[in-house]
């Protein structure tokens, strides 16, 4: 579907007064497209999300969806047909809702993920790799909910705050943060890991997890050293 002038003229207007940054023509056309693009899809999503949220009243112990391309919302896997489990905490791939069902992981955790953290999470937040973790949960030093296939092996771990309350902080004080950079006169942004705006041993103080981890200059920071009241530049290496 193809936006009128009329519409595209609004669009400059607007993005002018927002930003204070003149589109050209073309350059606007696209962002408006792609704008409108990207409403189309939300709001088919939401249309999507009633439907289900009506069937949930005549089925509200849940039931499966129709069709592929899902994604679990505990483990991140994609499902296959009829492999997949929708109630009112979410979508679910059929392993995780058999966790659920067993009382491995409670039920919650598929909705609200600012709850726990997963194993990826422990990596890109703290670069804890995966052989130290596992040693930490052998020794009992971190606690996990482990979700098997049906009660045996290991489909995928996860680490509820509420059972790791002095360890692990809460996530919204790990979230990454946005730089700006400026180059040839454009403004770029990208973003950069919580620990390189912070102390992290002063913001995260009275959690454990920093009794396990050092903070260690990495090659860049050597080369480059932050300017003043700039983002740290720090990388983690856990403590043997």
């Amino acid at each position: 579907m193809s936006l009128s002038e009329e519409a595209i003229r609004e669009f400059q207007e607007i993005y002018k007064k927002e930003y204070g940054k003149e589109l050209s023509y073309e350059e606007a056309s696209d962002a408006a497209y792609r704008l409108h693009q990207l409403a189309g899809i939300l709001y088919d999503s939401w249309v999507e999300d009633q439907k289900r949220k009506k069937r949930l009243k005549e089925s509200p112990k849940g039931f499966q969806l129709d069709g592929v391309g899902y994604t679990c919302f505990i483990c991140g896997s994609g499902t296959q047909t009829a492999g997949n489990w929708y109630d009112k905490w979410g979508i679910k791939c059929l392993i995780c809702q058999g966790a659920v069902d067993r009382g491995e992981v409670p039920a919650w955790v598929a909705e609200h993920k600012n709850g726990w953290y997963s194993k990826y999470d422990l990596e890109s937040r703290f670069n804890v790799k995966a052989p130290v973790l596992r040693r930490w949960i052998k020794e009992g030093i971190i606690k996990a909910r482990t979700i098997t296939r049906d009660g045996q092996g290991i489909h995928t771990q996860i680490f509820l705050l509420t059972d790791n309350k002095d360890f692990l902080p809460p996530k919204k004080l790990t979230e990454s943060g946005t730089v700006k950079e400026t180059k040839d006169g454009e403004d770029w942004y990208h973003s950069e890991p919580w620990y390189r705006f912070v102390d992290p041993h002063k913001h995260l103080k009275g959690y454990k997890i920093m009794d396990r981890l050092k903070v260690t200059e990495g090659e860049e920071a050597e080369k480059e050293k932050p300017k003043k009241g700039g983002p740290m530049r720090v990388s983690y290496t856990y403590k043997k």
